[in-house]
């Protein structure tokens, strides 16, 4: 019995803290293995392009395991879908073309210059773009699978275990090159990509962008191509890191590991041109009652590491044709999933510190996981302990910050995951400097006023100016109090003959710590 549920999250949201564990299925089969076992003719729906799909649709045409296949006991109509990643030519009823590797390849063949009859439909792990939409293409949302970020899992990574979507953007935009800059071992960052017309490749892209305030992050020249979801380059260096699909790193086992602190969920499609929309083989296959919403298909799609789509009568989108993108995630799971929920505190204890406490709970369950917790590119992972975790954030850069909690459940079979988050305004520590004469003439008189200068900074934000009042003393006396303008206070002061300690202490406030500093004047002859 499948009931549905809602997944958390959206298309181009960045999500803090999911991380889904690998779960114990073969590696991925030698290449070719997912190409269709027969010759298709012109009445069969062929289709081409995604790598991120093409386990998913090759089991959903031919089955997995015991569980038959939507072509079992066709010969005509069946299900005819190539796998992206083999290279060479792929055979069609009109005559051979190249490979087409990817979401964007495989859309091109049903429009314009491109345009080629044979091809049906084409697998997309992305939304339809402008130039798609306007080319009068249509998409078929059936399954829901995840994006984060994967690691070797054969070597020891030097990857730190968390990634917050602020530090994944300094990765690629080249901010960061060494892992030691984000609290993991030495050595040069190795980030890839997948290759162009990757849709894989246009979702991360999207997800950067959105981390990065809605403006388009420039790749550094050290990221590197590599082909979407396949370890080769990942499993065996410690410095590499790509995104990867979750439903297809449940399938590779643990020669990759998946980061913790960013998970971005999207739907799988598969698209057709407008004239496809009334065909009855087409509905069959993809429509709301179409194979791939059924019950049937459940299994297989599950096999290939994603959850199926709820149909549209349990308020799902499955089968639903559409040219924008999913946002909703409603999937078709166990009855047993208990839905969490997190509700996070945070306060800022001392300058650069972040207390946080984030309460999970679930109806008539203690779930059961980990909180990541982050603050701009600080994270911390903290065991949840009766329906509790708690951390520290450290280190955390002043100033109004956006801090999350994350529940990651330890079986996402058994727990949803969950996250909050809230505003606060975050303590700088303050650099304080007071700057003299080191020495001045006094001549015949016993005294001598001195021009003194006082500066506080901020130590980590990069704009805005201290305010607040600055207590200036000779010795252990307090000669006079200073009100900041921008930054700034200066003052005349009296001494002695003789060398004179002064000390500017700034008294702090909200958004800086207090801090001082001193200097020595000698008034001489």
């Amino acid at each position: 019995m499948l009931v549905s549920k809602t997944l958390r999250g959206g298309l181009v949201a960045t999500v803090l803290g999911a991380s889904l564990a690998l779960v114990a299925t073969p590696a991925l089969a030698a290449t070719g293995d997912y190409d269709p076992s027969f010759t298709p003719e012109s009445s069969d729906l062929i289709g081409v392009g995604s790598d991120t799909t093409q386990i998913a649709m090759h089991y959903a045409a031919e089955g997995y395991g015991d569980v038959a296949g939507y072509n079992a006991g066709l010969t005509t109509g069946r299900i005819a879908s190539f796998q992206a990643d083999n290279g060479g030519t792929i055979t069609l009823p009109s005559g051979d073309i190249d490979r087409p590797n990817g979401s964007g390849a495989g859309k091109a063949l049903l429009y314009g210059a491109t345009d080629n009859a044979d091809i049906d439909f084409a697998r997309s792990s992305s939304a339809l773009s402008t130039t798609e939409v306007n080319a009068s293409l249509y998409a078929f949302p059936f399954a829901v699978d995840g994006l984060q970020m994967a690691v070797s899992g054969n070597v020891a990574t030097h990857a730190p275990a968390s990634l917050t979507a602020e530090q994944i953007v300094g990765i690629y935009d080249g901010t960061y090159t060494d892992w030691s800059e984000l609290g993991g071992t030495a050595g040069t960052i190795v980030p890839l990509i997948p290759q162009s017309g990757s849709g894989t490749r246009s979702f991360f892209l999207a997800q950067l962008k959105a981390a990065n305030g809605g403006v388009d992050v420039t790749l550094a020249g050290t990221v590197t191509e590599t082909q979407e979801h396949d370890p080769t380059d990942i499993e065996d260096d410690a410095d590499a890191i790509a995104p990867f699909s979750t439903g297809r790193a449940k399938l590779v086992g643990d020669v990759i590991s998946l980061e913790n602190g960013f998970l971005a969920q999207r739907a799988m499609y598969n698209v057709v041109r407008a004239s496809g929309l009334a065909d009855e083989d087409i509905q069959a296959v993809f429509g709301e009652d179409g194979f791939l919403c059924s019950d049937d298909a459940t299994a297989l799609i599950e096999a290939a590491g994603f959850e199926q789509l709820a149909r549209t009568t349990d308020d799902g989108v499955c089968g639903e044709a559409t040219q924008a993108a999913t946002s909703n995630f409603t999937a078709n799971t166990s009855a047993s999933t208990v839905e969490t929920a997190t509700a996070l505190t945070a306060t800022n204890p001392a300058a650069r510190k972040v207390k946080v406490t984030a309460d999970v709970t679930a109806t008539d369950a203690d779930p059961a996981g980990t909180v990541v917790f982050g603050a701009g590119s600080t994270s911390v992972t903290a065991d949840v302990v009766d329906g509790v975790a708690t951390a520290t954030l450290t280190g955390v850069k002043g100033g109004q910050q956006t801090v999350t909690a994350s529940f990651v459940p330890t079986d996402a079979d058994a727990f949803t995951a969950s996250s909050d988050s809230v505003s606060l305004l975050v303590q700088d520590r303050s650099v304080t400097t007071v700057t003299a004469p080191k020495k001045v003439k006094a001549g015949a008189a016993s005294k001598k006023a001195v021009a003194v200068k006082v500066a506080v900074k901020y130590q980590s934000r990069t704009s805005g100016t201290v305010a607040g009042k600055v207590k200036l003393l000779k010795g252990k006396k307090v000669v006079a109090t200073l009100s900041l303008k921008k930054g700034a206070a200066s003052a005349k002061v009296v001494l002695p003959k003789g060398t004179s300690t002064l000390t500017a202490t700034y008294l702090g406030n909200k958004a800086a710590a207090a801090s001082q500093d001193s200097t020595k004047v000698s008034v001489v002859k």
